[in-house]
């Protein structure tokens, strides 16, 4: 607490006031950081002692990754109905853990290989990405946009899928009694034959059905569960810019793609927050030492490279 000296005048007390300093004016770049600080604390799992002894404890991989699941499940009280479910693949060299947002399903590579410290960060990355999407169908006047793009999205991805599958494994009818699905994708392999996408399309109408019903239930859900967010809110214009970013994702791009793209900075930032968390590591004053980082990539060749294709890539969506 400050203590301002008094004056006496004629008897009456007059406060003396201290000069007021000029308030330093903050750069975007300190901007950026502050606000990057105040939301990476928000996506914490706030564990406590108890619960990081638990997890350091655990001896296997494959245990420390049901258990991360299953734990930060519970911290981001997600509803059991539209839970992502963990589903174990055979994964490529780029990542081990994804979340297909079409399928709403977190993948894990069957073979993981991420250190032990970075398991429990790495599942709270994909988690992020589905409250991305549950944050999308709940903003007001979005929802709506949001819901109709993923549930096409999510039908073109399902016909494209059968009909590379039909293509590459020259594919022959099956018995119909080796599997429930043998008849379905008979009847696909005959439609592509004769090029006859009415009785394909028509002949796809029950996962059609299927997929509508899968978004709109997430959609519900998380609208009764979290709330509905205001348009006009930090989050509901944060969360229309974050849909922006999703129809142009591409999967099949390249890292500069995946640097530029929000939806990973955001998830990214969830990462890192629950990496320190969990790893106990004190970096001290945040926006300092992120000051100091961005400073030094200032004077770094190959990073200033990047960011170069960055901005042009930036450029050229612009003016899609």
């Amino acid at each position: 607490m400050r203590i301002y000296p008094i004056n006496t005048v004629n008897n009456k007390r007059t406060f003396k006031s201290n000069p007021v300093k000029p308030v330093k004016e903050i750069s975007e770049r300190e901007k950026y950081i502050i606000k990057n600080y105040i939301t990476g604390l928000s996506y914490r799992l706030k564990m406590t002692q108890d619960e990081l002894t638990y997890f350091h404890k655990i001896r296997t991989r494959k245990k420390l990754e049901k258990d991360s699941y299953q734990y930060i499940a519970k911290k981001l009280n997600i509803p059991e109905e539209i839970l992502p479910p963990l589903v174990q693949i055979d994964g490529n060299e780029a990542a081990d853990y994804s979340y297909a947002f079409l399928d709403n399903i977190i993948q894990a590579n069957a073979k993981l290989r991420t250190p032990k410290d970075e398991i429990l960060s790495s599942m709270r990355h994909e988690f992020q990405h589905f409250l991305q999407v549950c944050n999308m169908l709940r903003t007001e006047g979005l929802g709506d946009e949001v819901q109709k793009y993923l549930t096409q999205a999510s039908i073109n991805d399902r016909k494209d899928f059968l009909t590379d599958l039909i293509k590459r494994a020259n594919y022959k009818k099956l018995d119909s009694q080796n599997s429930p699905e043998t008849e379905f994708l008979n009847s696909l392999s005959e439609a592509l034959s004769k090029g006859d996408i009415k009785t394909f399309n028509n002949k796809f109408k029950p996962i059609t059905e299927s997929i509508k019903q899968m978004w709109l239930e997430i959609r519900n859900v998380s609208e009764k569960h979290w709330g509905i967010i205001k348009r006009d809110s930090y989050e509901g214009r944060n969360n229309k810019i974050l849909f922006e970013e999703l129809k142009k994702y591409n999967s099949q791009g390249d890292m500069i793609d995946w640097a530029i793209n929000k939806l990973e900075k955001d998830a990214m930032l969830a990462e890192n927050f629950v990496y320190k968390e969990y790893n106990g590591i004190n970096s001290g004053c945040y926006i300092r030492n992120e000051k100091k980082i961005r400073n030094a990539l200032d004077k770094n060749e190959t990073f200033q490279f990047m960011q170069e294709i960055i901005r042009k890539r930036r450029q050229a969506d612009k003016n899609v």
